[in-house]
């Protein structure tokens, strides 16, 4: 108990619900993307759907059951003070719901798959949630990459997952943005060519067209050039009616259907000389749209990406 009210004491200034405009907002998003999926931005409370994440840290991580929740806890404190956002504040990099994609089933197979080599990279994977669940499904850990802006989450997923000496693959830190043709973040260079399998979750929607047009085309130099079975796959904030909307801090970003995604695919394809095929499945979730939703139109979606 004393460790709950140490908690709320500590950011209780940040666990503001976001229409009040009277509150201090430093550490808040501000009402518009972001509203659609938060009433606040820092809750106390383990989300409804803890029971995979918990599974995975008492049987992959070996922690205590009794210990699993103030553990989350303590990891959540710790990146919340690295970067203060609803994802955090929600516990979002807990969730595990990515294994009820069916794209997520035909990336574990191929992994799984007798004698294969196929890679797979997780693109701002915070925690690296995805690549320990990877593994406990029984694939190999050298095959498996991932990415963030932060070194700090990195850091972090080995603590909340106690696998710092056995998890055989690599992290690599690095802006998907910075780097272009001939130019950019030379520690990401290092991955070129190599993945036979993106994951990009949440990733898409913070940009606008041109950011996104800039890392879809670094994830192509990602990829296998002589592999045809490659694939991009994840989830994101779409909507039914396409274009830039004002995400959180007042940035811009670019909200997709279908077709608009797979005009921004051919527009990738154009520039590296390859081409695309989409998918886009909306997602009915019943907590999609708690509290007031200022655009009716927003939507969650999962997408797949392949060679034509």
């Amino acid at each position: 108990m004393h460790k709950l009210l140490v908690r709320l004491r500590r950011y209780s200034r940040c666990a503001v619900v976001i229409e009040d405009t009277q509150r201090d907002t430093k550490h808040q998003p501000s009402k518009s993307l972001d509203s659609m999926l938060t009433g606040k931005v820092y809750v106390e409370e383990l989300p409804l759907d803890i029971e995979p994440i918990r599974k995975l840290l008492e049987k992959y991580s070996g922690v205590r059951p009794r210990d699993v929740d103030e553990h989350i806890h303590q990891i959540r404190d710790r990146l919340w003070e690295i970067y203060p956002y609803v994802y955090i504040g929600h516990f979002r990099f807990l969730s595990l719901k990515f294994t009820l994609d069916p794209r997520y089933k035909i990336a574990l197979n191929r992994l799984l798959a007798p004698g294969s080599e196929a890679t797979f990279l997780d693109v701002g994977c915070c925690v690296g949630q995805v690549l320990r669940q990877l593994v406990f499904d029984g694939v190999d850990s050298s095959r498996l990459y991932g990415t963030d802006l932060e070194p700090r989450f990195l850091d972090a997923g080995f603590d909340l997952f106690k696998d710092r000496d056995t998890f055989k693959g690599a992290f690599v830190a690095g802006d998907m943005l910075k780097e272009s043709d001939g130019d950019g973040d030379e520690i990401l260079k290092r991955l070129d060519g190599r993945m036979s399998i993106i994951h990009a979750t949440s990733f898409f929607h913070l940009f606008t067209w041109d950011d996104q047009v800039r890392a879809a085309r670094r994830l192509v130099r990602l990829l296998k050039a002589d592999d045809p079975d490659i694939m991009i796959f994840g989830r994101q904030v779409g909507t039914t009616t396409p274009g830039a909307r004002q995400g959180a801090r007042g940035d811009k970003r670019f909200l997709h259907n279908a077709t608009s995604w797979q005009e921004l695919w051919d527009e990738v394809g154009k520039l590296t000389g390859t081409a695309w095929r989409t998918e886009v499945n909306e997602i009915h979730e019943l907590d999609a749209h708690p509290g007031t939703d200022p655009d009716s139109h927003l939507r969650r979606i999962r997408f797949g990406v392949f060679r034509a």
